[in-house]
């Protein structure tokens, strides 16, 4: 093909330096000379004159390809050096859970909890309330499967920032048998999106407030998570503690279901009164019995909650005493609630994320439009080079439908935030009143120890003078110890009142992971472990 197209334009060359009329030369040879031209004094010049001409243009043509060619290979290879490799995860086939407390992490640099991250953690000594709820939040494996879940929002909003890629197309075309066909054709083009340009900052910034919204969620996971250690610990401190009186109750009652016996077989009292002591030894051991049953339970819990084994013994420190409730800092907290509870700002960011969303709906009803560069040459040896635009026509479509479903999620959000902000502040007050009411309670029942453990001591001296019977001293240890239980009941109760409260207020443990601001001045948003794990994010 090569020699038939030389030969054309060496033919296209001998019509045009021959005289109109003249007729040519047939000449086999291509080193033939064409005629003389019709001017006289006219130089005669050979077809060989021209070959480096020819030649020439052959070369250029050839480095054309071997450039575009050598582009497309260099192209290529960058492509091919970028992309992501793939690699196998094969899922585990045993359990993970820790089988003894050394397993456990105890590095606490990491910790978005500053206040329980700087306590000592002893694994070789009984736990202690803010050891058990430091070891919750570093071990526990539902607050792992959210880490993971901001990873995938931080991908989110990297794959939100990256910029389209251009799109190249080429068609080549090689003529079959027509007389009019000099060369082959082909077709380069190359393709940009500028439509995505238009919303991209829109999108970015709505993935942005998402992974902002999951790392709150988070944060508000390992509150939560600190929350449900500290209310098992007490739970496990009260059960331990309501046993032991149960116990006491139940020697007493032992003791006094003996004597009972002792004088129904000597005939000195009806069996009546051996069957009433038994009915109430058998409710002291039921309520024991259903103690270890709710131990069983807690512990239970407690034990997923440190990802740890149903087998591993736990030894408990005793509950510490609880600092008393400060009502004013609590209203404090309740009047910039907004600005310290993760859940609260998660919905915020969450709201500030689909604010943007609608912004990029309502930037999508514009015409999207692409531009492109266009390199061609046809069967006939013609080059072209060119360009193109296309865009889109919003006439039926104009993403309307996409901006009414937007703006009715952001008016679901509202709603959502304005819920839990009402809860918040509902939840805050039901824990002051619950408070109050057992801080009432309590004194009641403190103003009446003191009577009840005289009558107890005067029961006791009377028994040994012989001045009462067994089951009248009996009867005033039993009073004596229900006031004991009421009172252990209370202070428990108390006690699981004040970790609500300090979850619900972000007082206590929480707060400095929080930042109280006014709401002309928004706070720094704190920082999750999450963030603090990836600080190159």
């Amino acid at each position: 093909m090569t020699s038939t197209r030389t030969m054309n334009k060496r033919a296209a060359i001998g019509n045009v330096l021959s005289p109109v009329g003249t007729p040519r030369l047939q000449s086999k040879s291509p080193e033939a000379c064409p005629p003389q031209l019709a001017r006289p004094g006219a130089v005669a010049m050979p077809v060989s004159a021209l070959r480096p001409f020819v030649v020439a243009e052959r070369q250029q043509r050839r480095c054309a390809r071997h450039l575009v060619l050598s582009a497309s290979l260099v192209a290529l290879t960058l492509a091919l050096g970028a992309c992501a490799s793939y690699a196998p995860k094969p899922l585990p086939e045993q359990a993970q859970l820790q089988r003894s407390l050394a397993g456990l992490q105890v590095n606490r640099s990491r910790m978005a909890l500053p206040q329980l991250a700087a306590q000592p953690i002893d694994l070789h000594a009984p736990l202690t309330l803010d050891a058990v709820a430091t070891l919750a939040v570093l071990n526990n494996p539902q607050l792992q499967l959210a880490r993971d879940q901001t990873g995938i929002a931080q991908a989110q909003a990297f794959a939100a920032g990256l910029l389209p890629d251009p799109q190249f197309s080429t068609t080549q075309d090689f003529p079959g048998n027509s007389a009019g066909a000099t060369s082959s054709a082909y077709n380069y083009s190359l393709n940009f999106d500028l439509g995505s340009l238009i919303t991209r900052p829109a999108a970015r910034a709505a993935a942005k407030a998402h992974a902002r919204d999951i790392d709150l969620q988070l944060l508000w996971q390992e509150w939560q998570t600190v929350g449900q250690a500290q209310l098992l610990f007490v739970q496990l401190s009260g059960l331990q503690q309501r046993d032991a009186l149960l116990q006491s109750q139940r020697d007493l009652v032992q003791r006094g279901l003996l004597r009972t016996r002792q004088a129904v077989a000597a005939g000195n009292l009806p069996r009546t009164n051996a069957d009433a002591a038994l009915v109430e030894l058998q409710a002291v051991e039921q309520r024991l019995a259903i103690d270890a049953q709710q131990r069983l339970q807690f512990e239970s819990r407690l034990h997923a909650l440190l990802g740890l084994a149903p087998a591993v013994p736990l030894q408990l420190a005793p509950l510490p005493a609880l600092p008393a409730h400060d009502a004013a800092a609590t209203h404090e907290a309740l009047a910039h609630i907004a600005a310290i509870r993760p859940d609260l700002m998660a919905l915020r960011a969450g709201y500030a994320s689909q604010e943007q969303k609608l912004r990029e709906a309502v930037l999508a009803q514009f015409p999207s439009f692409s531009v492109g560069l266009n390199r061609a040459r046809d069967t006939a040896n013609v080059n072209t080079l060119g360009f193109g635009v296309s865009f889109s026509l919003p006439i039926f479509n104009g993403s309307r439908g996409a901006i009414a479903v937007q703006r009715a999620t952001r008016q679901a959000l509202f709603d959502a935030y304005q819920l839990r902000l009402d809860q918040a502040h509902a939840d805050v007050a039901q824990a002051l009143a619950n408070l109050d009411l057992l801080r009432r309670q309590r004194q009641k029942l403190e103003a009446g120890l003191p009577q009840l453990e005289s009558a107890e001591r005067a029961a006791t001296s009377a028994l040994d003078a012989g001045a009462i019977t067994l089951p009248q001293a009996q009867a005033q240890r039993m009073a004596l110890l229900q006031q004991r239980l009421a009172l252990q009941a209370n202070a428990q109760q108390a006690a699981e009142q004040a970790v609500a409260l300090d979850l619900l207020t972000g007082t206590g443990v929480y707060r400095p992971a929080a930042v109280t601001t006014t709401a002309a001045q928004p706070p720094d948003l704190p920082q999750t472990t999450s963030e603090m794990r990836s600080p190159s994010r």
